[in-house]
């Protein structure tokens, strides 16, 4: 478990004068890539093999065959016809075909192929990890928000995969574009007889952005005011501001930050305010179909964490 902390975020919540407990659940997510996992592995001289892998990651699957069939990397030739669609469902779980295929031609010393069916696939391959988070806020009557604590339980399966870094991700992205005063964040990978899930587009930063921007909407919903207020009052501080609100959970400073030009770019070149008392409108004429308008910031950190 990875934990974040900067202040003492129990106090603050505590001395806050409004605070809300909840938890929210995040699904999973299939690959749904266009070529199922396929490996093919032809034997070649003494114990070279080489292996035509439907692979996000070659070099990690020569390494990874090479130590199955116990003899050096130079020895395992990987061939990837094309690359692309896989959204990081090939990036480790392409080497458990690519090995069993390894095996067998290395036994049988004719080439195999395997092949999974779009059954078998979605059944023996890891997916995006599905999480539940448990958050705490505390706010101010106008929305300011003072301290939060979150927790991040994401389902791991039987093994590691690359389940560590998806969570701790996960909790670099729990601040969003928001400064929070005081923070407490931890993350908390759960040992699970399910399937090992593993990487997938976006690699635990969604689901780290969901948990922030849920509890702006819930701050919101308190106070009564947009949820686009509320994110415009907790942005990090603009690049030429000076203090402790350029500052992240886990004490980087965020630079050249134009979040609040950008914003008010977007909203304006949208027409958000009218946009949204129109809406208003209609929902309150309308009993069983209801709109709405947001606009929310993403961020992208760069790096596997």
């Amino acid at each position: 478990p990875l934990i974040l902390k900067r202040g003492d975020a129990a106090a603050a919540i505590a001395a806050a004068p409004r605070r809300i407990k909840n938890r929210m659940w995040l699904g999973g997510q299939d690959h749904f890539y266009l070529e199922g996992q396929v490996s093919l592995a032809i034997p070649g001289e003494d114990d070279e093999v080489t292996v035509y892998c439907s692979t996000q990651g070659p070099s990690e699957t020569q390494h990874l065959v090479a130590h199955t069939l116990g003899v050096p990397s130079h020895a395992v030739t990987v061939e990837v016809r094309r690359m692309g669609g896989g959204f990081g469902g090939k990036e480790t779980q392409a080497n458990q075909c690519a090995a069993i295929a390894a095996i067998a031609a290395k036994k049988l010393k004719r080439a195999v192929k395997i092949r999974l069916d779009r059954d078998e696939d979605m059944t023996a391959t890891g997916k995006r990890h599905d999480f539940a988070i448990d958050y705490e806020v505390g706010f101010d009557d106008k929305g300011n928000i003072l301290g939060v604590d979150f927790t991040y339980a994401l389902r791991c399966g039987f093994s590691a995969d690359l389940s560590g870094p998806v969570g701790d991700r996960a909790l670099f992205h729990c601040d969003n574009a928001y400064f929070y005063p005081a923070v407490h964040a931890k993350s908390a990978p759960l040992y699970t007889n399910t399937v090992s899930n593993t990487a997938f587009r976006g690699f635990g930063g969604p689901q780290g952005m969901v948990g922030a921007e849920r509890v702006i909407d819930e701050v919101a919903f308190a106070v009564g005011k947009d949820p686009l207020e509320i994110r415009k009052l907790n942005f990090y501080d603009p690049m030429d501001a000076i203090g402790e609100r350029c500052f992240t959970p886990y004490h980087q400073k965020v630079e050249d930050n134009i979040i609040h030009r950008i914003v008010a770019e977007l909203e304006d070149g949208a027409n958000y305010v009218r946009r949204r008392r129109e809406i208003s409108a209609f929902n309150n004429n309308s009993r069983f179909i209801k709109r709405g308008l947001a606009l929310t910031p993403v961020k992208f950190g760069i790096s596997f964490t």
